[in-house]
């Protein structure tokens, strides 16, 4: 059969195999109980020896045994990504908890800089305002010179200001 003869009919047979949609690749990976009381030790924030040692009967295993399957169990695909998962949760949980702090503490100085009962106290505030860094009005600003100088210029001028500081003595 030739080229031009083909149809749609002759394009080849594709099949899906283990990894597309609805596969057992694509689900949550179960964990034994005692997995799942490894991860719950490393989620309350101890060692990998500690989890290890509290999930399984490691009575008479040497420690550096306890290591190395402690180390393997915590790099197996499931525990690994329920533990990623916690900690992104806590630090978005952390991220939110200092915004609305921020907000806070912006809310309290706008309400201080309108109805403080003394002039000092609304100051203070509206100054604390303008050192924020949405404001920056109170900024303290450092200027640099990068003028280009010779080696030597650089000598002269730097006998020249340890002069002034010993008060011009030789």
């Amino acid at each position: 059969m030739s080229d031009e003869n083909k149809s749609d009919t002759d394009s080849p047979i594709l099949t899906l195999v283990e990894g597309g949609k609805g596969s057992k690749a694509s689900k949550a990976r179960k964990l034994t109980p005692k997995q799942e009381k490894f991860l719950a030790g490393l989620i309350r924030g101890q060692s990998q020896y500690e989890a290890y040692c509290a999930a399984y009967n490691a009575e008479g295993m040497k420690r550096s045994a306890i290591d190395t399957e402690a180390w393997r169990l915590s790099g197996h695909p499931e525990i690994a990504r329920r533990l990623h998962a916690h900690q992104v949760s806590v630090e978005r949980a952390a991220s939110a908890s200092a915004l609305s702090r921020r907000r806070l503490v912006l809310e309290r100085l706008e309400h201080e800089a309108t109805h403080a009962e003394s002039d000092s106290a609304r100051v203070r505030a509206l100054e604390l305002l303008g050192k924020t860094h949405d404001v920056g009005l109170f900024v303290e600003r450092i200027e640099t010179d990068n003028a280009e100088r010779t080696p030597d210029e650089l000598r002269t001028e730097l006998q020249a200001r340890l002069t002034a500081l010993l008060g011009g003595k030789d």
